[in-house]
């Protein structure tokens, strides 16, 4: 949901780029990876019925190189429902956090992916795939939806992804290492589509990594009519063998059995981090509550509150087998003014900070031992 880190080189677009392709071509065959410049973001168009929410058309995102290690990273970039409508001054907050609602249309991973690693950094020239975001529906969707102002959008997540996993299996890849990473709403995408990940690539070590995605919902938007049932999610959960976990209805801990679902069929360690005060995930908590329609009153006491409950969750996550968690309070130069003391930063994976602050050096450390196949330690960096 934050904006990423503008290191990242220029993104190489195709000749076929897919928002001036027809959604019906069916002749249309998408580049393969060995086609792409090496060392060189390229968009990869795909076929219909992947498409992004403005009804343009859908583009992965591929940095080639070395296909010992594939990188699969689950683009975040906010969520919409319920013809949710956003007042004025929430939507100032927004914009000072460097976010939005969600993302209508593909963007370029400088503007929301993973920040550009140094040439010394572990995951330096390994191959990446950025599954793109740009259905609202945290890539979990299959439906015909209305978004913040309550235009109708197209909520294709599954389908987006999909499209992602048989490009993927064309590639005829065999890594030895698959890195499965995802932040905000990247984060549900990756943790949802996880096994089918373990099915197409099944040898090798493994490892599933969720940033700022804790899952601390309200019960409106679980059990509403416009909530998370009006993004019809049970194809994705049925492509990844989790559909006993259907329906979610009002259980407010279905994270915890998400995860414990997919811990078993992954066989990887899984790392969930957060920080302790994330502007961004309480600011959508309090849109998912009953009052919606104005600016919360004390903004510190939302995060506050919403504090409390994502530390609950990362206590019980860390209670599942095969589970690590990391916890700290990194606060980025972006926070606005009115929140500094009060909230701490969103999506550190999207952030320079990963590569050069004290709160990146131990995330990637943590990462490190994770995408080594192991399960680290867990980590509390919260200030005393």
């Amino acid at each position: 949901m934050r904006a990423g880190g503008a290191a990242l080189a220029l993104l190489t677009v195709l000749a076929l780029a897919a928002c001036g392709r027809p959604a019906h071509d069916d002749a249309f065959r998408p580049p393969a990876l060995a086609d792409l410049p090496p060392g060189e973001w390229s968009r990869v168009p795909l076929s219909a019925p992947a498409r992004c929410a403005d009804g343009s058309g859908y583009e992965l995102q591929v940095l080639p190189g070395d296909t010992r290690e594939v990188i699969v990273v689950f683009q975040g970039g906010g969520a919409t429902w319920d013809g949710l409508r956003v007042p004025l001054t929430l939507r100032l907050l927004l914009s000072q956090l460097g976010t939005r609602l969600y993302h209508p249309r593909v963007t370029d991973v400088p503007d929301a992916g993973v920040a550009q690693p140094p040439a010394d950094a572990a995951i330096a020239g390994a191959t990446q795939v950025v599954v793109s975001y740009c259905s609202g529906d945290v890539h979990w969707g299959d439906a015909a939806g209305r978004d913040d102002l309550g235009h109708a959008i197209e909520q294709r997540g599954a389908s987006n992804v999909r499209a992602a996993l048989a490009w993927l299996a064309e590639q005829a890849l065999a890594p030895e290492q698959l890195t499965v990473v995802g932040c905000s709403a990247g984060a549900y995408g990756a943790l949802a589509w996880a096994p089918s990940l373990q099915a197409l690539f099944p040898t090798g070590q493994r490892s599933l990594l969720l940033e700022a995605g804790l899952g601390v919902v309200q019960v409106p938007f679980l059990a509403g009519p416009g909530g998370l049932p009006g993004w019809r999610v049970e194809g994705a959960y049925v492509d990844n063998g989790l559909s006993a976990l259907l329906p979610i209805g009002d259980d407010l801990d279905y994270l915890e059995r998400l995860v414990t679902a997919v811990a078993e069929r992954f066989d990887g360690p899984i790392g969930v981090a957060s920080t302790d005060r994330d502007a961004v995930q309480a600011l959508f908590w309090y849109l998912m509550g009953e009052d919606r329609s104005r600016y919360p009153d004390d903004p510190a006491a939302e995060i506050d509150a919403w504090s409390l409950l994502a530390l609950e969750r990362l206590e019980a996550l860390a209670a599942i087998d095969g589970v690590s968690t990391f916890l700290s309070s990194w606060v980025p130069d972006a926070i606005p003014r009115q929140l500094e003391g009060h909230a701490t930063g969103h999506c550190l994976l999207a952030s320079d900070d990963l590569w050069d602050s004290e709160a990146g050096a131990a995330f990637g450390a943590w990462w490190d031992a994770l995408r080594a196949g192991t399960l680290p330690a867990p980590v509390d960096l919260r200030r005393p």
